[in-house]
């Protein structure tokens, strides 16, 4: 399933099919466990090839799972738009650019591509200029306003928004490829989300994941603050096992985005962390975290935070027209 253009040296790919004994990503924190039958003893086969069924049902226990602990935390106010404080950070920048090589590699000139999720452009813009044609897809109003601005400044003409959240109901238009890059981690229902990518991408349909979801650098902290284990999303491990499931064959090309930690300003770093811990500015468990960073993590130079590189997926099996 390799494209024309030649992969970048330094992904690392394997292919596999739904009955092969290869993964491609190690067991993420809170992944769900294998299923016993009674006796407990485990049957190898069945947990390492789980039904439809039962995948979809672990993905979407992980799901409610993360919700459900999030209702019972949070202290501010959910906001109208979650993404409102942060959508500038979801521009093109350096610490995607590994990722985007990939989607690059995949791309064809005179291809059509639905970008899904499309943030700020982070990947929308740049496949833009390889491309004949992108529509991007994007809930957020903020995200929107970011990306309208991208492609303003960048004088783009074939790349359109739309404001909708996937699957749209009564979507017509089709692609060569539909993207989706690191929207699905809190989608408890997957399938119909696949199975409408499949059927409005003629060629390719190509998923973005992290080997682990957002927050579990600071499950430490979380479970310190909040007097309880932090429940972890299902990331690229579940899609994965989800997909195998689905009988589709796919292949995963690996890259490490992102860049080491350097240290930030304190005030940075407490806003930064704050929202990862559904935190108020100034509460009692607010200020239990300022304390714990700055042992933590404080320094001379300021506060290095356990982020680091990422290690991302990048998921890709052909459609039925492809």
């Amino acid at each position: 399933m390799r494209s024309s253009r030649t992969t970048p040296a330094s992904v690392r790919s394997c292919a596999s099919t739904p009955t092969s004994s290869r993964r491609c990503a190690s067991r993420s924190p809170g992944g769900a466990r294998p299923v016993r039958p009674a006796g407990g003893a485990m049957d190898p086969t069945h947990a390492l090839r789980p039904s439809l069924e039962e995948a979809r049902e672990a993905w979407t226990k992980l799901v409610d799972a993360d919700a459900e602990q999030v209702a019972r935390v949070r202290e501010p106010e959910p906001a109208h738009d979650f993404y409102a404080p942060v959508a500038g950070t979801f521009r093109p920048s350096e610490s995607s650019a590994a990722e985007f090589e990939v989607l690059a590699s995949l791309a064809q000139p005179e291809d059509r591509w639905l970008d899904i999720g499309a943030g700020g452009g982070r990947f929308a813009l740049p496949l833009a200029r390889e491309v004949g044609e992108v529509i991007a897809i994007e809930p957020s109003p903020a995200m929107r306003r970011v990306l309208a601005e991208g492609v303003e400044e960048a004088g783009l003409t074939n790349l359109t928004v739309h404001d909708a959240r996937w699957p749209v109901e009564g979507w017509t238009e089709q692609a060569d490829v539909a993207l989706a890059a690191h929207c699905l981690y809190d989608n408890r229902e997957p399938l119909p989300f696949i199975e409408a990518m499949e059927r409005h991408a003629r060629r390719l349909c190509v998923v973005s994941l992290a080997r682990f979801p957002r927050g579990v650098q600071f499950a430490e902290l979380f479970e310190t603050v909040h007097g309880e284990p932090f429940q972890a999303l299902p990331a690229l491990h579940e899609f994965v096992a989800l997909l195998g499931a689905l009988g589709r064959s796919y292949e995963v090309r690996r890259v490490w985005a992102g860049w080491l930690a350097e240290p930030i300003n304190p005030e940075q770093a407490r806003t930064f962390v704050r929202r990862l811990l559904w935190l108020r500015p100034g509460s009692d468990k607010d200020r239990r975290m300022c304390d714990l960073i700055d042992r933590w993590w404080g320094g001379p130079d300021g506060v290095r935070l356990p982020l680091g590189p990422r290690e991302i997926g990048i998921v890709t099996w052909r459609t039925a027209g492809g």
